[in-house]
C-alpha cells in the first residue's frame, strides 16, 4: 500500500497538450446598399465586436457631424500656427541680439565674434522687418573692424530685394564710409530694379552711384529706369524716360544695352500713342541696331 501510494504521488499528471476549439456561428454581413449615384461619397465604418459593416451616406447626420468636427480641429490647428512664431524668427532674433551686444563696444577686444556669424544671420533674414535691423548691426560690425566681404556684400543687398526693401539696400549703398560694403555690378542691378517699382528718385540716385563703385552701367539697370517711368503713365514720367533713353543711345560707356530693348520697344509705342514721332524716331533707330 505504502509503495503504491509513492508511485502514484511520483507519476505525472497527463494535461491535454491541445484545448478543443469552440465552433464559431459565421454569420454573412447583409448586403450593404450603395448610393446610387453617389457612391464614392461614404463612409465605411466597422462596429467593433459586431462583425458588421455600415455604410452612411453623405447626408448621414453622423458622418455631417464628423466632417464638422474635422473641419473645427484644423481650423484651430492652423490658427495656431499663424500665432505661433516660426523657428526662422526665433533663430534670427537670438542670433541677432548676440552679435549686437558683442559688436557693441568697438574698443573690446576681448570679444571677436567669428566672420561667418554675419553671414548665417543673414541667411535666416526673411522678412522685411528683420532686414531693418540690419544697417545698425553692420555698422557695429564695420566699427569692431570686422570684415564685410564682397560674398557678404552680394548676401546682404539680395536679401534687402527679395524682402522688397530696396530702400535698406539703397542706404548700404548711399552710406560707403559708414557699412563699407562690397557690391558687384548685379547688386546694383538688384537695387535698382526694386526701387524703380516704389521710390523712382531713388533708383536714379543708386544709378549714380554705381561709378563710385568702379562699376560700369548696363543695359539693365537703364532697362529697370525706363520700366519704372512707363509704369508712373504721367507726362513728366514720361519726358524722364527719354532723357533717360537719350543717355544710354548716347554714352559709350554702357555695357549690354541690349538689355534695355524692350523698355525701350515701350518707350517708343507710348511716345507714338502720344503723337510725338519725333522723340520716339530715334529711340527706333537705336532699337534697329540691337
Amino acid at each position: 500500500m505504502a509503495f503504491r501510494s509513492v508511485a502514484r504521488s511520483l507519476t505525472p499528471l497527463r494535461q491535454a497538450i491541445h484545448a478543443p476549439r469552440p465552433a464559431f456561428a459565421v454569420a454573412r454581413q447583409p448586403s450593404a446598399a450603395f448610393h446610387a449615384l453617389r457612391p464614392s461619397v461614404t463612409l465605411l465604418k466597422a462596429k467593433k465586436g459586431k462583425g458588421t459593416v455600415e455604410l452612411l451616406d453623405e447626408d448621414d447626420p453622423e458622418l455631417l457631424e464628423a466632417e464638422m468636427q474635422k473641419q473645427a480641429e484644423e481650423t484651430l490647428l492652423n490658427k495656431a500656427k499663424e500665432s505661433a512664431p516660426s523657428n526662422d524668427n526665433a533663430t534670427f532674433s537670438t542670433l541677432y541680439e548676440a552679435l549686437l551686444a558683442e559688436t557693441k563696444d568697438p574698443k573690446d577686444m576681448h570679444i571677436i565674434p567669428k566672420h561667418s556669424r554675419l553671414n548665417n544671420l543673414i541667411h535666416h533674414a526673411t522678412t522685411a522687418e528683420q532686414v531693418e535691423q540690419l544697417p545698425v548691426l553692420v555698422e557695429q560690425w564695420r566699427n569692431k573692424l570686422l570684415p564685410v566681404t564682397p560674398y557678404t556684400s552680394s548676401t546682404l543687398i539680395d536679401v534687402c530685394c527679395r524682402t522688397n526693401r530696396g530702400d535698406v539696400a539703397y542706404t548700404l549703398l548711399g552710406e560707403r564710409q559708414r557699412y563699407g560694403l562690397l557690391p558687384a555690378k548685379t547688386d546694383f542691378e538688384k537695387t535698382i530694379a526694386s526701387l524703380a517699382a516704389n521710390d523712382l528718385d531713388k533708383a536714379f540716385v543708386t544709378l549714380a552711384m554705381v561709378p563710385l563703385y568702379a562699376h560700369t552701367r548696363t543695359g539693365a539697370m537703364y532697362n529697370s529706369l525706363l520700366e519704372g517711368c512707363l509704369a508712373t503713365a504721367d507726362e513728366e514720367s514720361l519726358e524722364k524716360a527719354v532723357l533717360t533713353a537719350e543717355e544710354l543711345v548716347a554714352s559709350q560707356e554702357i555695357e549690354n544695352k541690349v538689355d534695355a530693348k524692350s523698355a525701350l520697344d515701350k518707350l517708343a509705342n507710348a511716345l507714338l500713342e502720344n503723337g510725338q514721332e519725333d522723340k520716339a524716331k530715334p529711340v527706333q533707330e537705336f532699337l534697329s541696331t540691337l
